[in-house]
């Protein structure tokens, strides 16, 4: 036994027991998706009765939020959700859990500074023989030590070990307990894609040229995307994003992504988590060309701006005719949260020979009346969040056209949305387009 496992030992600690040091007044951030720490949140929850004034938050949490997520719970334990998922939308439109809106890039200081976190939770894989323990599959918090006190670590044997500035060490002063626990980790099947996503991906692909570096996320669009450019002999391309999806890993087995043109990290593909099929995690697990790291270095504009050709994806909920995006709630109801979106778009803008998309359907049916709804509209619904402004968003991409708004005049945007919306609802736009004087003279009528 060498130094780093006897100073493991000393550290080895139950669920029941690391649930047990969680104390009054806690602020505790925990790892998110796939490095939820499960264990030792079941456990807690199950004393939430004896604690008052604790605080819970994460990016993402798939955990056993629903022990706590009830009325007469929040007084003991209060969940501050960084980012809705299907699991507490409902929650927050309750008010019985809160929401922290911030740019993902701003993690440190908003949890530290602005939440006051003090401790950490969160999933790690295995110790190896140097006292390390990778952070896995859905990103480290090492940007936020400085601020806080205690880090519980949770081993899981089936945690990948994903390689870049993504492990803690044992020896670190701040690593109080590991906690043992080698339950699944969580995976994502990738969403099935229709015709729309489709057309959306071959108006988009139309604009990556060979060479250039992808950001691609999480949903239909993006794996329509991966599918059509596997279809589309581009070649030499490279990754840069938030998150590995599925279609990443797919473009790299077809040969089409290579990072071997990349002006930052060439040779690597960059990311902060990932999230998809077991095949994937397979993938990643000990691969050498992932490099992971914290998302306050990973989403930074500057970063992101370093990649030569960067193309950014991104969607959203709803977009006004000014271009005003919504990407995080319906109305007052928090649907996710603002997570990456405005880093990439302005750090992609910021790149040589860059560019950022937003995509979207041009419709939505309304589940309730089944009403076909354009999702460009005149302006967004009150009480809506505006997730990325008007000045930063640079094109717009429906199954209609691509729209470029950046650097376009009020009516030059308006002309450009009204182009790719649904036909049904252009007269609407345009109407509107002439009642606010975007549209004046003569000559403007027709578009």
């Amino acid at each position: 036994m060498n130094k780093w496992e006897e100073l493991y030992k000393s550290k080895f600690r139950t669920a029941e027991e690391a649930a047990k040091t969680v104390k009054d007044g806690d602020r505790i951030f925990l790892g998110s998706g796939s490095s939820s720490p499960a264990a030792v949140l079941d456990v807690l929850f199950d004393r939430a009765d004896e604690l008052n004034n604790v605080v819970v938050g994460s990016l993402i949490m798939l955990a056993p939020m629903y022990k706590i997520l009830t009325p007469d719970k929040i007084e003991h334990i209060e969940f501050d959700n960084f980012f809705a998922t299907p699991l507490d939308r409902a929650a927050l439109c309750e008010g019985i859990c809160t929401h922290t809106p911030f740019h993902f890039s701003e993690l440190p200081r908003i949890a530290g500074e602005g939440r006051g976190y003090k401790k950490i939770i969160t999933q790690v894989s295995p110790m190896d023989e140097y006292g390390y323990m990778s952070a896995g599959l859905s990103g480290n918090f090492l940007d936020v030590l400085d601020y806080i006190d205690e880090l519980i670590l949770v081993v899981n044997e089936k945690q990948p070990r994903i390689t870049g500035m993504n492990y803690y060490h044992i020896g670190d002063s701040k690593v109080k307990y590991v906690v043992e626990s080698n339950a699944p980790v969580l995976t994502l099947p990738p969403e099935p894609v229709t015709d729309t996503d489709r057309a959306i991906a071959e108006q988009i692909v139309e604009y990556i040229d060979d060479g250039a570096t992808i950001q691609l996320g999480i949903g239909a669009v993006p794996n329509a995307i991966g599918e059509s450019l596997i279809h589309s002999n581009k070649v030499n391309l490279g990754c840069y994003t938030e998150m590995i999806p599925d279609a990443i890993m797919k473009l790299f087995e077809a040969g089409v992504l290579d990072n071997s043109k990349k002006s930052f990290h060439p040779y690597q593909m960059n990311s902060f988590f990932t999230a998809g099929s077991q095949e994937l995690y397979d993938w990643l697990d000990g691969n050498p060309m992932v490099y992971f790291t914290p998302i306050s270095i990973n989403n930074d504009p500057y970063n992101v701006a370093k990649n030569d050709n960067m193309v950014a994806v991104n969607s959203t909920i709803e977009i006004d005719i000014m271009g005003q995006c919504c990407s995080e709630a319906i109305g007052t109801m928090q649907y996710s949260a603002t997570g990456g979106q405005v880093d990439f778009t302005r750090g992609a803008y910021m790149a040589k020979n860059g560019k950022a998309f937003i995509a979207t359907h041009s419709t939505v049916t309304d589940k309730k009346t089944g009403e076909l709804k354009s999702k460009i509209v005149p302006f967004l619904q009150p009480g809506t969040p505006v997730t990325l402004t008007r000045t930063d968003v640079m094109y717009v991409a429906t199954e209609y056209g691509v729209a470029l708004l950046k650097g376009k005049s009020m009516r030059e945007r308006a002309r450009g949305l009204i182009s790719i919306t649904h036909p049904d609802f252009r007269g609407e736009l345009r109407q509107y387009a002439k009642d606010v004087k975007y549209f004046v003279l003569p000559q403007h009528e027709e578009f």
